[in-house]
């Protein structure tokens, strides 16, 4: 485990659990050699195997920034999980991006025990490109193996109106509507390896996975998606809920999300607090 230099308060005691409170603000750790692989835990006093949740931000895999969790912190607290949230390499590909992922996703695994959180109670979700990325490791056994672990040691995945389940066809209708430089992003992102890198495509009804759930708006494509990806899964035999957030944009979910009283937060926090989405 690899401590950055602004937060060397915690040299010497990273062994033992961390005793402090969500007051403190995040603790960045490096989970990977570049200076972007680095991951925020948003501490808390108390806790003990708790449910872990690592939230990957959105941004069409070229910008955002793990800082951006909104009302997530505060919703941990309420709710007793352990927060992290987790940066990606910006503008490397959706591939290398989903390594990144299951990167700090093994760190999680590894090291939030220390935090006072559960290996085996580990969720995975995200926002936009952040959702696809959490699908992907998700469904696709190889990003997970170098770390000797494989999607179902995950307790569960939550997308939040993701985007790239169907690359293929969300490409092919992104460069009829959106502008140039916006269709860039997907193209980076995707280059020849669309069908590849679309969880959708990469689900087998001789695999299993971990639970899902499936939160979408009216964004174009998120409810088309949202349930081809459910879908696949269900006929898979795997547990999955997809489920809309009616009257949200597609960023007000993300923003919104683990407000009191929030809909689409609550039904995130039972799927966090029983397993089943």
């Amino acid at each position: 485990m690899t401590e950055l230099p602004r937060r060397r308060v915690l040299a010497g005691i990273a062994a033992a659990p961390l005793v402090a409170t969500a007051a403190t603000g995040p603790v960045e750790f490096a989970y990977g050699p570049d200076p972007a692989q680095r991951l925020d835990v948003y501490p808390q006093a108390g806790l003990a195997r708790a449910p872990m949740l690592l939230f990957a931000h959105g941004g069409a895999w070229t910008v955002g920034d793990k800082r951006d969790v909104h009302a997530l912190p505060a919703f941990a607290q309420r709710r007793g999980f352990l927060l992290a949230s987790t940066n990606h390499r910006p503008g490397v590909g959706a591939e290398m991006a989903a390594q990144d992922a299951a990167a700090a996703t093994a760190w999680m695994f590894r090291e939030g025990p220390r935090y006072g959180g559960d290996a085996r109670r580990a969720f995975l979700m995200g926002h936009s490109s952040g959702g696809h990325l959490a699908a992907l490791v998700g469904v696709d056994p190889r990003f997970l193996a170098p770390y000797g672990r494989s999607p179902t040691d995950l307790a569960g995945v939550i997308g939040v109106d993701g985007a790239g389940y169907d690359a293929v066809i969300e490409l092919s209708g992104m460069a009829r509507r959106l502008p140039p430089s916006e269709f860039a992003q997907w193209t980076t992102a995707f280059g020849e390896r669309a069908a590849a890198l679309s969880p959708i495509r990469l689900v087998r009804p001789d695999r299993r996975y971990p639970p899902f759930l499936l939160l979408y708006t009216d964004h174009p494509g998120g409810r088309r998606f949202s349930q081809e990806l459910a879908a696949a899964l269900a006929a898979a035999g795997d547990a999955v809920a997809v489920v809309e957030a009616p009257g949200k944009s597609h960023d007000a979910i993300n923003v919104d999300l683990g407000r009191p009283g929030d809909p689409a937060g609550e039904r995130a926090a039972r799927f966090i607090a029983t397993g089943t989405p």
